[in-house]
Formats: C-alpha cells, structure tokens, sequence
C-alpha cells in the first residue's frame, strides 16, 4: 500500500473504508493507519485496495446467518466485504424493496440465526461501507440509462421495471410480474421478445428448478 492508497479493511467487528497512512512496525503489535485511525495488522481478517473512495465511512460487520452458510459464503464471507462483486441491481418501487430487505429467511433443523434479505444481498443505502447490491428506482431508470456494464444481473421487478427490458444489457435479466394486475403490457413484451428473438430454456433440465404452485414462469435466451 502506497501512501494515500485507497482501501476497504475488514476487522472482527467492522468493515472500514479510507485512505492508507502508514505503517508502524516499530512495535510488538505492527499497527496500520488507515481513515483516521490506528488498526492492529493481525486484527484485520481481509483488506483489498479501491480504485476511487468518495469519503471514508466505518459500518459493524455483519455476521453470516444461515442462508450464507448453506450457500457457503461463510467460507470466503470477510473477503468478500473487502472486495465485493457488486455486479447484481434490482429496479423497482424503492420503498417496497426495501420493506422485502426486512425479511429473513432460514433452512430447517438449522441452528444459526435466521438470514435478513438485505444482509445477503447487501444493498448500497446510504453511507455503506461495502455493498453488494445497486438500487434503481423503475420510476427514474431511464436517468440511469444505459446501466453499468460491470453489473452481470438485473432483476426488474414489477411491470414498470420490466417495460425498460430492451434497454438493459447484462448476462442473467430476471423479470417478476404481478399477473393480478389488469395491464399486460410488461407481460405481451416478454412473450413477444421470446418469440421473435428467444431461444427456449427448461426451468427443470437448464436451470434445476420447479416452480411452486400458483408461480408462472418461462425462460428463454436472447443474443446480446
């Protein structure tokens, strides 16, 4: 780490972005300065460097639950803070989503504590540390047009989300539509995007999975 480096470190309870200082090896205990601070070198469990840092910000680590476990994201979890993929965005109705990040979601028979929404996908809020997750409100999406190329998956949620899908580009679009709703605008441009340009996928052979009852569902490739 050059002086004035960017960085994003993670301790036992925090993920704390800032600017490198220096580093004092002169003691038992080699310390770091880094966002105002001095931080124990053996205390820090992962730390990546960052190419740009708008203001340097300290959050508390969160603590893989459940889900992560069984997804194995324990296994990599503070490396993964440091320096996240942050390549998924959800477009919807903000203050609807983030009532969803208040869910939680856990497996039977599992001791660990149940997993939040918002802790697995992490999205960026505010004054984050680390985030996994961009935001769009479908409202204002065609201010953000075109989305960034690094994202690898977008999900649309909601009719109006799903009305933008000419305009987004990334390798996995996942579209969720309220039938219940009258208008089938969002719904008429998914299956005529399927017939005119898709190339048909089996939810069961290509992707291993069935959905529940009452859930409709269809998939299809689209050459970019």
């Amino acid at each position: 780490m050059k002086r004035g480096q960017p960085l994003r470190a993670v301790n036992s309870g925090s993920v704390i972005t800032g600017n490198f200082l220096a580093l004092n090896e002169s003691t038992s205990s080699p310390r770091a300065q880094f966002a105002g601070s001095e931080w124990v070198v053996d205390g820090i469990r992962a730390l990546a460097p960052l190419t740009e840092l708008e203001q340097p910000e300290r959050t508390a680590r969160p603590t893989p639950g459940s889900i992560e476990h069984m997804a194995s994201l324990d296994a990599d979890w503070d490396a993964r803070l440091a320096l996240p993929a942050a390549d998924l965005a959800i477009v919807g109705t903000l203050t609807w989503l983030m009532e969803d990040f208040e869910a939680f979601l856990s497996r039977d028979d599992d001791d660990l504590p149940s997993s939040s929404i918002g802790s697995l996908l992490m999205p960026k809020v505010g004054r984050a540390a680390t985030w996994f997750t961009r935001l769009y409100s479908s409202a204002m999406l065609a201010d953000h047009l075109p989305l960034p190329r690094e994202l690898r998956a977008v999900v649309l949620d909601g009719n109006g989300a799903t009305r933008y899908l000419a305009e987004v580009e990334a390798q996995v679009v996942v579209c969720v539509l309220d039938r219940s709703v009258g208008d089938e605008i969002a719904a008429e441009l998914l299956t005529q995007l399927r017939n005119t340009r898709g190339e048909p996928l089996s939810l069961a052979d290509h992707l291993g999975w069935q959905p529940p009852a009452a859930i409709e569902a269809l998939a299809f490739t689209v050459a970019l």
